[in-house]
């Protein structure tokens, strides 16, 4: 087993982390082909994405609860096997409906890997050493934001977007031998009640009563909502309003992971020197500058590309110093029940999201402006939920 101070364990969590990112970033490039050959409308594809989000939303009320109860290792194994599977029915699927239906088994399961992922490192420590320990497996997981949309536009080209979920089948089962070798369990005291409605009640109710983990969950999920509007809109903003080649949209998504690794890096070193809340104060900034730039492109007369890109990387430079700090805060009064609160906040994060997906592509109108206000409105939402739930001051 690999031992929980060694750079290879922070490699195998990052890595678990990334299904979650390659069952969005690698198809993103595939959609309007997807389109076009399942004979498809927009909304019907994008349908795709939203059924993927609230099976991974309602998935993780189960797979925190089981962790809780039976452990890390054996969910985290068991959850990943059964998405391997859903990756190959998506693979095989020759209807939408098909489609849709093993996107949704898909989202159920993929929940696995994140939750038990973030539950681990509360099993292991808290505070700042665990936003320290956020960042570093950022700088891991942003590898698949960096190479999924390549890797996706790539094997569309050359096979067509079946291969797509059969590279991501073949990839989730590495990783399942992977951890089935190297992980071991984290959680040294199960709580065998976890599974009763009562227990499940009580544990509902001190996150719901927990001031620090509702506060910094809604900024976390609040800053999904500016991700989600960026992966949901930009496949047709970047190809279809900007002209990008479907094999070359990876290049410019790949920008971003490289903002994630410098983000997660620099937060690294401020914690450091600052407590985590003074970091997330600063990020809060860094996303609102964002916002306003990516509103501010479309309507200037540089609208392009790669000024458009270089506003969401502003956002992303503010997320990195955001969201880990917000995880570890909020995770840290609920050591008892990491699984359960980890799992709530993923709801709360991935619920954002789909909000954030849904609604930018509703007002999608052949331009960049609605993924830029969508974008704001995120930053703009996580600064106003800071100052609501007024953490005390660090």
């Amino acid at each position: 087993m690999i031992a929980p101070q060694s750079r290879w364990f922070i490699v195998l969590l990052g890595a678990l982390m990334m299904v979650n990112a390659l069952s969005i970033d690698m198809v993103l490039p595939a959609l309007p082909a997807l389109g076009a050959t399942l004979d498809a409308s927009p909304d019907a594809v994008q349908l795709t994405l939203s059924v993927y989000l609230v099976g991974y939303a309602a998935g993780q009320f189960v797979v925190g609860p089981l962790s809780d109860r039976f452990g890390r290792r054996p969910v985290l194994l068991g959850g990943l096997s059964i998405y391997a599977l859903a990756s190959l029915a998506c693979a095989l699927s020759w209807r939408i409906e098909l489609l849709v239906a093993a996107r949704a088994v898909q989202g159920l399961v993929a929940c696995a890997g994140p939750v038990v992922v973030r539950a681990i490192v509360r099993d292991h420590v808290a505070g700042d050493r665990a936003a320290h320990m956020m960042s570093s497996l950022t700088t891991v997981f942003a590898a698949g934001p960096f190479l999924a949309p390549i890797l996706g536009g790539a094997l569309l080209v050359r096979w067509g977007w079946p291969s797509v979920f059969h590279v991501i089948a073949l990839w989730t089962a590495a990783l399942v031998a992977a951890a089935w070798r190297g992980l071991g369990e984290s959680l040294k005291n199960p709580d065998r009640e976890a599974l009763r409605p009562a227990r499940l009640a009580a544990n509902l109710h001190t996150f719901l009563t927990t001031r620090a983990a509702v506060g910094f969950a809604v900024v976390n999920g609040l800053c999904w909502v500016g991700i989600f509007a960026f992966l949901s809109a930009s496949p047709y903003v970047l190809i279809d309003v900007y002209g990008v080649p479907p094999d070359h949209y990876g290049f410019y998504f790949a920008w971003l992971a490289v903002t994630l690794v410098t983000g997660a890096t620099l937060n690294k070193r401020l914690l450091r020197r600052w407590p985590g809340r003074r970091v997330m104060r600063w990020g809060l900034l860094v996303l609102l500058g964002g916002g306003i730039a990516t509103v501010a492109v479309p309507l200037s007369p540089w609208s392009g590309p790669g000024p458009i890109l270089a506003a969401v990387m502003l956002f992303a430079l503010g997320q990195t110093l955001v969201m880990p700090n917000a995880l570890a805060a909020a995770l840290e009064p609920l050591k008892h029940m990491a699984g359960m609160g980890s799992a709530l906040m993923g709801i709360v994060q991935m619920l954002c999201g789909a909000a954030g997906g849904f609604v930018v592509n509703a007002l999608y109108d052949g331009t960049a402006r609605p993924m830029g206000v969508m974008i704001l409105g995120s930053a703009a939402g996580c600064g106003v939920a800071y100052l609501l739930f007024r953490p005390e001051r660090a």
